[in-house]
């Protein structure tokens, strides 16, 4: 008789959490968030959704879907933003039921494949970290876990850059409380942020200014960031979770999310 395949609950546990990316009723069980079918309010949950299908795709959701289509591709803004904010992308957005089949295919070809990447890359390392000793991996309920993938170091970075986004949506009260959150991307980006950025943000005013909390309308703000977001945050964020390790991750603990205030 050979002996009985190892139970490995992070598979099912990612699994869980890439559903969460799809389909909303499960992204409510987990926790809350908008999914795919159902589309986004506005392009601001989209630049959400995406930083966490980055963690959960472990970064492969950027290999057919890189960030900046955020910014560019108006038909793919139309057909995910299933508000009346998607006229904002397009004079002639696609109908519902266009735009529904649109994100059936970004499921099929493009988000799927990322999850199924992900999934072989964690079942290469994914022999469990729990002490044997003192549990039973047969009785663990993989979906009762609070990790992403069951690792603690994708938790930490998911939490982190949710946090870096949320920080950045509301901006910052000075100059002295953004250059201080542009050092500590580093940690949401494992260091994969630009190394001159805050030196091009310190040469441009325009940028600064729309940064801050004062001084432009709230709604070239709120535009001026995302862009910013789209193009300096979330491919910084989808390389920071690549230079992750899985079989490294199994050796970490969790540890308290700290970031600057401003």
């Amino acid at each position: 008789m050979t002996e009985a395949e190892p139970a490995r609950p992070a598979l099912p546990k990612l699994q869980q959490d890439q559903r969460a990316l799809i389909d909303q009723d499960t992204a409510q069980e987990v926790g809350g968030g908008f999914a795919l079918r159902a589309g986004f309010p506005n392009r601001r949950e989209l630049i959400n959704w995406y930083q966490r299908a980055a963690v959960r795709t472990l970064g492969h959701i950027g290999d057919d879907w890189p960030a900046v289509d955020l910014g560019r591709d108006r038909t793919l803004l139309s057909a995910t933003i299933t508000s009346g904010a998607r006229h904002t992308w397009s004079d002639d957005p696609l109908d519902p039921d266009e735009a529904r089949e649109y994100r059936r295919r970004l499921e099929s070809q493009v988000v799927l494949p990322a999850c199924n990447r992900a999934y072989n890359d964690l079942r290469k390392t994914a022999g469990e970290y729990i002490d044997h000793d003192q549990f039973d991996l047969g009785d663990i309920d993989p979906l009762d876990q609070d990790h992403v993938a069951m690792r603690p170091g994708f938790e930490n970075l998911d939490r982190q850059q949710s946090h870096a986004l949320g920080r950045l949506w509301g901006g910052f009260d000075n100059r002295d409380a953004l250059f201080d959150w542009i050092h500590w991307l580093d940690k949401p980006s494992n260091g994969a942020v630009s190394d001159d950025l805050a030196s091009r943000l310190d040469r441009d005013p325009v940028a600064t200014k729309h940064l801050l909390k004062t001084g432009v309308d709230q709604e070239s703000a709120r535009r001026w960031r995302e862009h910013f977001a789209i193009v300096e945050l979330l491919p910084a964020f989808v390389e920071g979770v690549e230079r992750l390790e899985a079989g490294e991750l199994a050796k970490q603990t969790t540890t308290e999310l700290t970031a600057p205030h401003g």
